[in-house]
Parts: C-alpha cells; sequence; structure tokens
C-alpha cells in the first residue's frame, strides 16, 4: 500500500535534511515523499541538490513561485502537494519535526490493510521545548484509555470521537496518516488561514470518519517553536493576531462539521480566546471593546469567574459616564 508524505518546507534546509533522512529510514519501503518549498531564498534552495544526491527516487521536490518571494504558507503549499501525490495513504511530517520510529508506517500500513473502514490513524509524540525539557506523552488522557478502547490489532485501539473531543488537544499533522479519500472529502487545507490549519483539518477529518485508531506508541519528535526567534510561521505573528486568527478557525470548524462534540468543543475554545483578547484590551485602555468581548466570551464558555468580570466591567462602564464628584 503506497503512502504519500507531505512536507511544506521554507528557509530551513538543515533542519530538511534531518526531517527527510529520518523518512528515508522507514522500514515500510512503498513511500513517496513529496516536499514543498515555498518561496525559499536562493541560498536555500542551491542545498537542494546535494541533498536530493543523498535520497532516493522516492523523494520528491516541488519549487513554488521566484526565489525569496513571500510564500503562499503552509496551507496552500500542502494543498498543492496533496495534489502531486497518488498514495492511497496521505501523512504529513513538518520540516522542524522528526518522526523517530522506523516501524511506524509499517504499523499503520497493516491497520489500515486489516480495516477496510479504517480513515484515521493517530499515533504519539514527544515534544521538546526550546529549554530542553521533554514532554513524552502529547495526548495522556488517550493514552491513560487506550486499554479500555476495542482493539484493532495489537499495536492500535479504536478510539471515538467523543473521546477525541475529550483528551485536551488535539492530534498534530505529524501524529496522522488518513485515507486519500478521507482527506479529499473533508476539502483539504484551509487556505483562509495559515495558523492552527492543522487543527481545522484535524477536526474535520475526524468529524467524517468512519473508524479512527490510536496507538501510544511514540512515533514523531515535535520541536516546540522558541517565541524568541521568528523561525516559524506562528512566531511571526503577534499574539493578538493569533487570539483572532484562532478564535477565526474555531468558528470555521463548528460551522463545517456536524457533530455536536466538536462544536461545542470548539465553541468553548473560541471562549477562551474571546477571554484573552478582552483583558488585553482592558489593558489597554480599551474598555468598551474589552467589555463586548467579555460578554461574548461568557456566551461561549460560562463561568462564575468570569460572569462576575464581565458584571464588573459593565459596572465601570456604566460609572464612567458620571461626571466625578466635587
Amino acid at each position: 500500500m503506497l503512502v504519500s508524505v507531505v512536507v511544506a518546507t521554507r528557509n530551513r534546509p538543515e533542519l530538511l535534511r534531518s526531517t527527510l533522512h529520518a523518512l528515508k529510514a522507514q522500514t515500510h519501503q512503498a513511500l513517496e515523499v513529496v516536499v514543498v518549498d515555498d518561496g525559499s531564498s536562493s541560498a536555500t534552495r542551491a542545498q537542494y541538490a546535494p541533498l536530493w544526491q543523498e535520497l532516493d527516487d522516492r523523494f520528491h521536490l516541488v519549487v513554488q513561485g521566484h526565489d525569496g518571494q513571500r510564500g503562499q504558507g503552509p496551507s496552500a503549499s500542502r494543498n498543492q502537494a496533496i495534489q502531486a501525490t497518488h498514495g492511497e495513504l496521505v501523512s504529513f511530517c513538518d520540516d522542524d519535526d522528526l518522526w523517530i520510529d522506523a516501524e511506524h508506517l509499517s504499523r499503520a500500513v497493516s491497520a489500515f490493510g486489516a480495516h477496510a473502514d479504517l480513515d484515521l490513524y493517530i499515533s504519539n509524540q514527544r515534544a521538546v521545548y526550546p529549554d530542553g525539557s521533554v514532554r513524552e506523552d502529547w495526548l495522556p488522557p488517550l493514552t491513560t484509555q487506550w486499554a479500555a478502547m476495542p482493539a484493532l490489532n495489537t499495536d492500535c485501539h479504536r478510539v471515538s470521537l467523543a473521546q477525541l473531543s475529550q483528551c485536551g488537544g488535539f492530534a498534530h499533522l505529524n501524529m496522522l496518516v488518513l485515507r486519500r479519500k478521507l482527506l479529499q472529502d473533508a476539502g483539504g487545507f484551509w487556505e483562509g488561514v495559515n495558523y492552527e490549519e492543522d487543527r481545522d483539518l484535524f477536526w474535520r477529518c475526524v468529524d467524517r470518519a468512519r473508524v479512527m485508531a490510536y496507538t501510544p506508541k511514540v512515533t514523531a519528535q515535535h520541536h516546540v517553536p522558541d517565541r524568541a526567534k521568528q523561525n516559524n510561521v506562528s512566531m511571526t505573528v503577534p499574539p493578538t493576531d493569533r487570539w483572532l486568527m484562532a478564535a477565526m478557525v474555531s468558528r470555521h470548524i463548528a460551522m463545517s462539521v456536524s457533530s455536536p462534540y466538536i462544536v461545542k468543543l470548539c465553541l468553548r475554545h473560541e471562549g477562551d480566546l474571546l477571554r484573552h483578547l478582552s483583558e488585553h484590551c482592558s489593558q489597554q485602555g480599551r474598555h468598551p471593546t474589552a467589555r463586548r468581548l467579555a460578554w461574548q466570551a461568557l456566551g461561549a464558555k460560562f463561568t462564575w469567574k468570569w460572569a462576575l468580570y464581565c458584571v464588573w466591567l459593565q459596572a465601570r462602564s456604566l460609572m464612567s459616564h458620571f461626571p466625578p464628584s466635587r
């Protein structure tokens, strides 16, 4: 069974080299890797020729745009790369991350081959933070519940939509293997955003999947971006813009899925983001905007503490209309 792996990259040739060599080490040989370069500099692109001499004919490069031009972003880049792939299964790896388990695709292919209705396979990953600390389990609630899930084979168990929506996060692209039809049915990546596009795709795919599998085996290593640097797309975006885009992503997911579990999850997350925006506006002295955002946040996710905050903002607004006493 052919597996297509999509890698989007821009101006990170040394990190990309590590990523591709890790993919080359996979024991499953029916593999194609499509790397899409999104407007890298001429200096970066000059390094591709010697890099490809280290690889084999399963690795393909798609070059977008002129050297150094403003990139299309990861959503459009990945969609273009997907169009160039042929595998029945599609997976992803970010250019600054690694697959660290050579048997990852072999196990995934075995599960898909044994279960014709399996659409989405989720593995585990570790996260390495800029200070060197390591988080060994990306979604601990799933790992805790794994033994109680119905077994699909010895390596993976069936996971439900309800369990995924209650696990406190989502599976990054590095952790996913999908049937191509599921990816097509979900419409690929939403090109309206280039931040949290992975969360958007994940929940739209989960909503449409027939059967989903989870394995607690750690197959990928995610390098958490350093907020002090701007070598990652998400780090080039100011915090307020990230909150705004994340809120828009939550709303887009809620409008694109049929599952009430996912809708509730996304709207509650939107409430958390609106809280951040309200507090930011209040700190900036933009109290009317802070008040409106606070009430919207309360509607999305009710807590008594936040309700009292909304009442305080409302009272503060009313008091501002009265002249100070003399």
